[in-house]
């Protein structure tokens, strides 16, 4: 454990909004506060939050005039602030939130943690000492200024990644795309020009080169730099990942807040060796098919722990469409597994969730047979198949 509670932290201030408001009301609090997020009550009762991104994302999906915020919000839990820290950012990489409500229960709600204010206050302990290089990614995927948003986009989807350094020929960094920026440019407008909002505007078109659109200027840190001085930079420039680079300018790695916050969340629960971040359509899937997507997750990781690793994060990301064949939906599973043995991406897609989940592992189980030469060796083939109850 951390030895530093929550309420150490945590600010009394936040924002609230009805559960039967219209968005367009969170979406004023947004645009006048500019909160990390807005916790959702029914009544006096807490339900969730409600996220820029999240109502971002929410026009893609129906009218955001009509919208309300019930159709938008997303459940998290509850910090005690008599809680570990490391609790705290076990929550947040589990739940995929910068922030989280702090209250004895769900009826007494007395304020909100944010991820900077634990980094901030855990990097003033030894941890804040260690050097960058410990935590960042180093399997970085890039893309050149000529590529354009339409592969900046794919790229994001197929790797389940939200930001991407743009370099040139010698590696060396020109620029980034974030897919929240490339959201609001290039795909909110067209779901508005649904509605007339933006008739006759001209939409900028996904042929478009990165160059056009990438931000200049990247905030980037170097390899040997601290944590505590990764941390206060990300604090300044009011940003969630950092670009490494070396001396030439070359990227080495990305650094996250995420990936700050996994060896804290570590310091509590040493048997937590993998965290699972379920995203997209997940809520909509019934109790049953959830806990059997975790637990066959659970089941495969266990299977497979002498290859994936001893530590990391999933990112699962379900998508439900309105197809159905006899009665079930069609579904796509993207997966990303990030260990301490590298990064495997997977998208698995078919008749029922649970069925798109296997998918999905069976892709990366083949990633994991053939990054350790062990194409023949069906003792895990069998060992998978068996534990998946084929």
């Amino acid at each position: 454990m951390v030895g530093i509670l929550v309420q150490e932290v945590m600010t009394d201030r936040f924002q609230k909004v009805d559960i039967n408001a219209p968005l367009s009301e969170a979406v004023g609090i947004f645009e006048k506060e500019d909160p990390d997020l807005i916790l959702v009550f029914d009544g006096n009762l807490y339900k969730g939050v409600l996220t820029q991104d999240l109502i971002i994302r929410s026009h893609l999906k129906w009218d955001p005039t009509k919208a309300k915020v019930k159709d938008v919000y997303k459940p998290a839990p509850v910090v005690q602030p008599g809680d570990d820290l490391s609790r705290a950012a076990k929550l947040m990489l589990e739940v995929d939130l910068r922030s989280l409500p702090v209250g004895e229960s769900k009826a007494e709600i007395i304020g909100v943690v944010n991820d900077v204010a634990v980094l901030e206050r855990v990097a003033q302990e030894k941890f804040g000492k260690d050097r960058v290089e410990n935590y960042m990614t180093k399997d970085v995927i890039t893309l050149t200024p000529q590529d354009t948003v339409a592969k900046a986009l794919a790229t994001m989807r197929d790797h389940a990644i939200s930001r991407i350094p743009i370099v040139n020929e010698e590696g060396k960094l020109e620029g980034l795309v974030t897919l929240h920026d490339l959201i609001v440019r290039f795909i909110k407008p067209r779901f508005r020009a649904q509605y007339g909002e933006v008739a006759g505007e001209k939409i900028p078109p996904f042929s478009m080169p990165l160059r056009d659109v990438m931000i200049r200027g990247v905030i980037t840190i170097l390899p040997d730099a601290t944590v505590r001085e990764a941390v206060a930079t990300m604090r300044d420039n009011d940003i969630d990942g950092l670009v490494v680079v070396n001396e030439d300018n070359k990227v080495v790695g990305v650094l996250t807040v995420k990936d700050l916050l996994l060896p804290i969340s570590k310091m509590t629960e040493k048997e937590a060796r993998f965290y699972l971040q379920l995203g997209g359509d997940a809520s909509t899937l019934s109790d049953f098919t959830r806990e059997r997507i975790i637990s066959d997750i659970k089941r495969f990781v266990d299977g497979y722990e002498s290859l994936l690793g001893q530590e990391g994060v999933i990112y699962l990301y379900i998508r439900r469409f309105k197809e159905k064949f006899r009665g079930v939906h069609l579904y796509q599973a993207r997966m990303r597994i990030s260990t301490d043995r590298g990064l495997f991406v997977a998208t698995g897609e078919s008749w029922g969730a649970i069925q798109a989940v296997h998918d999905a592992l069976r892709a990366i189980e083949r990633q994991l047979l053939q990054k350790a030469e062990l194409e023949k060796d069906l003792r895990y083939a069998k060992r998978f198949l068996e534990k998946l109850e084929f």
